[in-house]
């Protein structure tokens, strides 16, 4: 059974932004854009950059994204491009790193673009990844 930190498992946690994987004990959550208390208004603002957290092997690493905009099709109105800003802890060995970065471009292809609170317009959207 997956155990989830105490902390996601309080009822104010969003059910909606998991992507689990039970059988390899692999999970993703998302928790929200990080904020910008030096924005231009004086006030504090939603930065564009995304924080999540993947749990791999007991181990919970601390992923913060970006996603640009990429030139959208017919078929893909919603094509986009995640980019890692930074990874915690980033000590990580090369090979278990290229392993970690697989299994979060896995997670966030079946994440797409808010799980499974708008499978609509998951289902319209292409990702690709610049790492």
């Amino acid at each position: 059974m997956l155990k989830m930190p105490e902390a996601l498992t309080s009822y104010e946690v969003h059910q909606h932004v998991w992507c689990v994987d039970k059988e390899r004990g692999y999970w993703l959550f998302k928790c929200g854009y990080l904020i910008n208390n030096d924005s231009i208004s004086g006030y504090a603002e939603a930065s564009n950059k995304e924080a999540f957290i993947l749990h791999v092997n007991g181990q919970n690493i601390e992923f913060i994204l970006t996603r640009n905009g990429l030139g959208a099709t017919d078929l893909y109105p919603i094509h986009f491009c995640w980019n890692i800003v930074s990874m915690a802890p980033s000590c990580l060995q090369n090979v278990y790193r290229e392993h970690l970065l697989n299994i979060l471009k896995e997670a966030l292809n079946v994440f797409k673009c808010s799980c499974i609170r708008d499978l609509e317009d998951n289902a319209k959207s292409l990702i690709a990844f610049d790492f």
